[in-house]
């Protein structure tokens, strides 16, 4: 359910998931005009507080910007507290801002602006293992990657692919930090940067998809997914490098071109995507259900959702960017605002009072079920329960001997043995306790000592025990002199 809005036609970016608060950071969205037609852009901050129970989110600060942006990325930084937020503009550069200074409100939050790239930066992506490499891509083939702290001469992973085309998305690896994954118009590039060259090029020859997007598997390397915006093959393609003749699977339930998709990375079992059917569909890419399992299904009322992502420091809170104005927060957990049409262009351009009214759809409140199991970030990795008759109930996580391989989830009923000896010798104790007979068990034990040490031990502990403590003591020691 929705649980904060921001009223903005934006991209937007989260805060890394080490940052606390949560910010969330948006950028005036490129080729998009609002209900107030204003042609000014800016990056703006606004801070996450789930403690308010209203869909407002507080303005933390605003900064001026000469360009519109297709893509904001938020990444952490080698001796900065909040990181860097870098985005892409319609005019070909590349705008570095300093968040540790945009939250403190100083002028100079702009900390570089690159513009080697000749078209509009439509791609941007930060690698996860060095996140001051950042790759960006742009119109005629240009893939750029940049040493934010020596960004004055990017490098390129190779000759430009042919035929030159615009790149529609960059993904940095999960898992391997020199492979970056590119999508073209009409085909997927995997590139090794420690080569400099394309190492495979994936396309399915047989349904002809043109891949938009791609989104790397978070734990196996060699897996990623495609999807395609083409309203007659609105599919998601999971495929695997290692047998890259065909995809793995195909994942068919959008009814018409996907805009946005993102790969949970605290939960490989979770895959979003948003398209032009006004859906956002969360899959299982790993389950065996024919065409795809839908594990969640949310209607964003008849609005196109050009982008959608997680949360990286709490996955239960996702996002999503509308063209109708929105950015909209929900939650996979429930809870939160009900969903409302909005007439924001209707009210910006006035009407007749006396004309006819405007006709009102019925709208009906959908019930939006929740996850079908619990994700990953709150199961019990192991829990174990004492039963009736001396039994354990207890069950674990067993690691698959190969990736992607189901493992049972096992429960497993223990049988405890009772030491009989054990039991004794404590009801023993607890007799002696309860009748007074403290000294009497230790004389007990003590004639029973097997060796000088267990002897000496419950000597020690018989005078203790006594009402004249001092005068124990200093007979033990007497005793310990004496021996």
């Amino acid at each position: 359910m929705r649980v904060k809005e921001i009223d903005r036609t934006a991209n937007m970016a989260w805060s890394p998931e080490n940052k606390y608060p949560i910010y969330v950071a948006t950028g005036t969205a490129a080729q998009q005009l609002d209900a107030t037609f204003s042609t000014s852009s800016a990056i703006e901050l606004y801070s996450l507080n789930l403690d308010e129970a209203t869909l407002d989110m507080p303005l933390v600060t605003t900064v001026a910007s000469d360009a519109r942006f297709h893509k904001i990325v938020w990444g952490q930084m080698k001796d900065t507290e909040s990181g860097v937020i870098i985005g892409g503009g319609e005019n070909g550069s590349i705008h570095v801002y300093s968040a540790d200074k945009m939250l403190a409100s100083s002028p100079d939050c702009l900390s570089a602006q690159l513009t080697q790239h000749t078209g509009a930066v439509k791609a941007l992506d930060l690698n996860p293992f060095q996140p001051n490499l950042l790759a960006s891509g742009a119109t005629d083939s240009e893939i750029y990657i940049w040493d934010l702290l020596k960004a004055d001469k990017p490098m390129t992973p190779g000759q430009k692919s042919l035929p030159a085309e615009e790149i529609a998305c960059l993904a940095w690896n999960r898992q391997v930090q020199h492979i970056l994954g590119s999508t073209f118009a009409s085909r997927c590039v995997v590139w090794d940067l420690r080569k400099n060259e394309p190492i495979i090029k994936v396309s399915d020859s047989m349904s002809r998809i043109k891949a938009k997007l791609i989104a790397w598997h978070p734990e196996v390397a060699t897996q990623l997914c495609l999807s395609s915006e083409d309203d007659h093959t609105p599919v998601i393609q999971v495929w695997d490098l290692r047998y890259a003749t065909s995809p793995l699977k195909v994942l068919e339930n959008h009814q018409k071109g996907i805009l946005s998709m993102a790969w949970c990375q605290r939960d490989p079992d979770l895959l979003l995507s948003c398209g032009k059917d006004s859906r956002i569909l969360c899959w299982n890419p790993n389950s065996n259900v024919p065409n795809g399992e839908v594990v969640y299904n949310l209607s964003t009322n008849n609005q196109w959702c050009f982008d959608i992502q997680w949360c990286p420091r709490n996955p239960s809170i996702i996002s999503s960017a509308s063209f109708d104005g929105h950015i909209t927060l929900y939650s996979l957990m429930g809870g939160g605002h009900p969903i409302r049409p909005s007439n924001k262009v209707s009210d910006a351009f006035g009407g007749d009072q006396f004309g006819p009214a405007p006709i009102q759809v019925p709208h009906e409140d959908e019930k939006v079920l929740p996850l079908q199991k619990p994700p990953k970030w709150i199961r019990k990795p192991v829990r174990a329960s004492f039963a009736f008759g001396g039994k354990l109930v207890s069950f674990g996580l067993e690691k698959p001997a190969l990736p992607q391989q189901a493992v049972p989830r096992c429960v497993t009923i223990s049988q405890i043995v009772t030491e009989t000896d054990l039991v004794v010798r404590s009801n023993q104790l607890e007799q002696a306790i309860a009748a007074g007979e403290v000294s009497e068990f230790c004389a007990m034990k003590i004639a029973n000592s097997k060796d000088v040490m267990q002897e000496s031990m419950w000597n020690f502990l018989k005078l203790i025990l006594k009402v004249n403590q001092e005068q124990s003591f200093s007979s033990y020691w007497d005793m310990i002199r004496m021996s």
